[in-house]
């Protein structure tokens, strides 16, 4: 029987997805679509890791009322947008940076590459075991994009076969705690063998991944 693992600071209430505000007292949104905020899913992902480990209000960028921007989630967003799509540069290296001068003091950061021998599908379920969720870059032809990892399933051999996914591009769940499902069963000889399902399909590596947890 396959089991599902998904970090325990979700919850869905009354059809929403939400997670505790820093201070632990009331709940906030936890998934951001692109039109939420002003930027690309780079910036959607940092956002959503922040305000599921609970150090951000990310909930005031999407409200109407009016915003100070001297905080420092604005400063954090306002950075991020700056630097554009992920397809158009935003690498795991320059969000470290923005995340370094605009956040260093609340969060730590660390990234892990497929091309440095990193098994990037371990690395995701051993910080989800920690209820910790993780970035992963996704690419494929002509195709790049990041998505939050946020649980994960395991077959009967307690072998890890799909990973969970909250994506800022496509729609927030409504009946679960996910929105999107990379499964890990690869195709041989191919590239991207990799089939990843959310509001639409598509063949991809699993390339990168990026951790950040609270100070």
């Amino acid at each position: 029987m396959k089991q599902f693992k998904v970090i325990n600071r979700l919850k869905l209430i009354e059809g929403v997805l939400m997670c505790k505000k820093p201070s632990g007292r009331s709940f906030q949104k936890a998934h951001f679509k692109q039109g939420d905020l002003d930027g690309a899913c780079g910036a959607y992902s940092v956002a959503m890791v922040l305000n599921i480990l609970g150090v951000f209000e990310a909930e005031e960028i999407c409200s109407d009322n009016v915003i100070d921007k001297r905080t420092s989630e604005w400063k954090l967003i306002k950075a991020l947008n700056e630097e554009g799509l992920y397809r158009e540069g935003l690498t795991s290296e320059k969000i470290q940076k923005i995340l370094s001068a605009n956040y260093g003091s609340r969060v730590a950061l660390q990234l892990a590459k497929k091309v440095s021998g990193h098994d990037i599908a371990d690395i995701a379920k051993n910080w989800i075991d920690n209820e910790i969720p993780v970035i992963l870059g996704l690419v494929g032809k002509n195709f790049a994009h990041w998505v939050v990892a946020v649980g994960y399933i395991e077959d009967e051999n307690k072998v890890i076969s799909d990973i969970l996914t909250l994506d800022p591009g496509s729609e927030s769940p409504k009946y679960a705690l996910w929105n999107g499902i990379l499964n890990l069963n690869k195709e041989p000889r191919k590239r991207y063998g990799f089939r990843y399902d959310s509001d639409y399909n598509q063949m991809v590596d699993l390339d990168e991944a990026i951790i950040i947890t609270k100070k």
